[in-house]
Formats: C-alpha cells, sequence, structure tokens
C-alpha cells in the first residue's frame, strides 16, 4: 500500500514538475519578447538622438562625410569626436545584435554604411585617437575588416 502511495507521490511530481517546465519556457519566451521589444525602442531612442547630436553638428559632419579637407586641430578633433559617437552607436548596435537582441534588418541597415564610411578620410585619424582604440575587439575586427575590404575595390 506504501508503494503505491509512493508511486502516486512520484507521478504527481513529475507531472508538476513538467507544468514547472512549460510555466518556465513560457515565461522565458515572454520576456525575450519584451526585451527585444526594450532594445528596439531604445535603438529608436538612440537613433533619434544620434540624429539630434549630427544635427548640431551638421557642418563638421557634412565635411566628415563628403571628404571635404578639416582643418587642423579643433576641427579634426571635433570630427573625431563625432565618428566616434557614430561608431559608438554603431558598435551598440552590432552587440546588441550579436546578443541576439536585436533584429538582423536593424543590424544590416547600419551595417550597410560601414563600407562606405571606412572610405572616409577622417577614419585613420579616428582610428589612431583614444576613442577609435577604445571600442571593443571584436567590433574593430569588423571596421578594419570592412576597410581593408574597401581598400581592394
Amino acid at each position: 500500500m506504501i508503494e503505491y502511495y509512493a508511486n502516486i507521490a512520484e507521478i504527481v511530481g513529475v507531472i508538476l514538475v513538467v507544468i514547472t517546465l512549460a510555466f518556465l519556457t513560457l515565461e522565458i519566451r515572454h520576456n525575450t519578447r519584451a526585451l527585444r521589444a526594450t532594445t528596439i525602442q531604445a535603438v529608436m531612442q538612440s537613433e533619434m538622438a544620434l540624429s539630434s547630436f549630427l544635427a548640431t553638428h551638421a557642418e563638421t559632419w557634412e565635411k566628415v562625410l563628403t571628404a571635404a579637407p578639416l582643418e587642423a586641430g579643433a576641427e579634426m578633433r571635433r570630427a573625431i569626436i563625432i565618428f566616434n559617437v557614430f561608431t559608438i552607436d554603431t558598435e551598440n548596435r552590432y552587440h546588441q545584435f550579436l546578443a541576439g537582441l536585436l533584429d538582423a534588418q536593424s543590424w544590416e541597415s547600419r551595417k550597410s554604411t560601414i563600407p562606405e564610411l571606412v572610405r572616409l578620410p577622417v577614419v585613420p585619424a579616428w582610428r589612431e585617437s583614444p576613442g577609435g582604440r577604445s571600442h571593443a575587439a571584436d567590433f574593430l575586427v569588423l571596421v578594419d575588416r570592412e576597410a581593408a575590404s574597401a581598400a581592394e575595390s
């Protein structure tokens, strides 16, 4: 008789474990969706803040994008800083994408800008600056790879 109740208790225990695992699976999926939605929202806010920053420094950013000559000194430092702000935002998206928090389309849209940006004359100065050296190694490998590829074509 005791064996009978032990078997029943074991079956009930297994059923409860399965129910708990199913519940946890649903919670993890819900939390993952919520985290991705939060990440997308953060990317949009970051994009708006970046756009505002670039608009504030539009004259220098325009020179950077058009490869117009930059004056040595303050203007070159501003250009390097502005370019670094853009790359910080790009690196943030890259790592969110690698972590599975950012959809491929959001990352690919930014990644598609890298080949043309690495051709800009400000890149070597940025790459040698403290800001250019402060990025994560995997991201710098990506940038350097794109720069090498751009130089070949």
